[in-house]
């Protein structure tokens, strides 16, 4: 990955503006943004300052083969998980951080650090996170115990809001591999079946389709399918696959997240297995409208509210809006779900060019299961480009 000069830009100019001499980070997916590099085990440390300069690294000697990406040529090495490595990682890491420091002279500086993150999105190793705590905002006094430490959560989230042309890009690639699993996935619905089958499939597709692209390092994938009698509750935020097999005429529904080298897609199909029923076909239909009405409607200046606003009051013509419980859209990029922007009632911040979001009507009621199309969008000057590309057919 070549350096995002425009995002080095952004960050240097708000540290400027705020105040801050540097950044210190921990998490992934703020070290993938600022460093561009994506740490497998979430135990990097990336500093980038306010000045002119090249960005520093710390990192597990084990990922040495990832560090291809990295916009900078200060990388230091720790051992770690290997009998010749020291009992405790950090007294290497102590050392390099306070090395850095002394060489960018930062020791008496502001910085920023993560302190108030409380959904994190997973390292590649996302079977065993490793996040900051207390005790690693008490390691980072230590470590520079005259430097001035300020709580850059907000800040943080404010510079992710607005990706760069380059990130859309990156963006663009998860969805492309994403949207080869939604595909698999319409092929694979028929009765009998089962959820776990379809979501085998699923991950497989992505996966194979993943590791094949050019450029693309580390894939992870995460399908969850609801169907038949559950696929009304398929609005929750979590489900669980089972292993339930379709029966004819009963609905599947796929909620796709995907990561690739850091950044993620969120996309939603489903499909009937078998022959849809009229009212099926009928709640579909009033959700691809709402969805194309949502995202015809977006564009930078436009209110946040407002594509809900009109795949609501779409709904509501057509007499299904009262089974419309959930938002229109959400904020992603790097990370799954993101705070900004929420296309949502009362939202009256606008987009602005660069904010990546779902666009997600659903509706759900027993009589006719769960029914939901998500896309993912860039805002953009003209309107929303459309990152996803996969079938929206019952």
């Amino acid at each position: 990955m070549s350096m995002d000069a425009e995002r080095l830009e952004r960050l240097k100019g708000v540290l400027q503006q705020v105040g801050l001499d540097a950044l210190l980070l921990r998490l992934p997916e703020n070290i993938v943004m600022t460093c561009g590099v994506w740490p497998m085990n979430g135990f990097s440390y990336g500093l980038v300052t306010a000045a002119d300069g090249p960005v520093a690294l710390v990192a597990p000697a084990c990922e040495d083969q990832e560090m291809d990406d990295f916009w900078g040529s200060d990388v230091r090495y720790f051992g770690w998980a290997r009998l010749d490595a020291p009992p405790d990682p950090h007294e290497l890491i102590t050392a390099h951080l306070r090395d850095i420091a002394r060489t960018l002279k930062i020791e008496r500086a502001r910085i920023g650090y993560e302190g108030s993150f409380e959904a994190v999105a997973p390292s590649h190793n996302a079977g065993e996170l490793l996040v900051p705590t207390e005790r690693h905002r008490a390691y980072l006094a230590e470590v520079l115990p005259d430097a001035r430490w300020q709580d850059a959560t907000d800040l943080l989230h404010g510079l992710r809001a607005r990706k760069t042309p380059a990130e859309v890009e990156r963006l663009r690639r998860s969805h492309r591999i994403a949207s080869d699993g939604l595909r698999k996935f319409h092929q694979a619905v028929e009765p009998g079946v089962s959820e776990a089958q379809l979501a085998a499939v699923v991950y497989g597709e992505c996966l194979n389709r993943g590791v094949e692209t050019d450029g693309v390092r580390h894939v992870n994938v995460y399908p969850q399918i609801s169907s038949g009698p559950n696929a009304h509750r398929a609005w929750r935020p979590i489900v669980t696959t089972g292993p339930r097999r379709l029966q004819d005429g009963q609905i599947a529904l796929l909620e796709l997240a995907l990561c690739v080298d850091g950044f993620w897609a969120d996309v939603t199909r489903i499909k009937v297995a078998g022959r849809p029923t009229t009212l099926q076909q009928d709640a579909f239909e009033a959700v691809r409208r709402a969805q194309q009405a949502a995202t015809d409607t977006i564009k930078a200046g436009v209110p946040a509210a407002r594509p809900h606003e009109v795949a609501t009051e779409l709904l509501r013509n057509l007499g299904m809006d009262q089974y419309m419980v959930h938002l229109t859209g959400h904020g992603l990029g790097f990370r799954y779900h993101e705070p900004e922007p929420f296309l949502m009632p009362g939202n009256d911040r606008p987009l602005e060019v660069g904010h990546v979001c779902s666009v997600e009507p659903g509706l759900y009621h027993e009589s006719f299961g769960g029914i939901r199309i998500e896309d993912n969008v860039a805002v953009t000057e003209e309107g929303a480009d459309v990152l996803t590309d996969a079938p929206k057919v019952l």
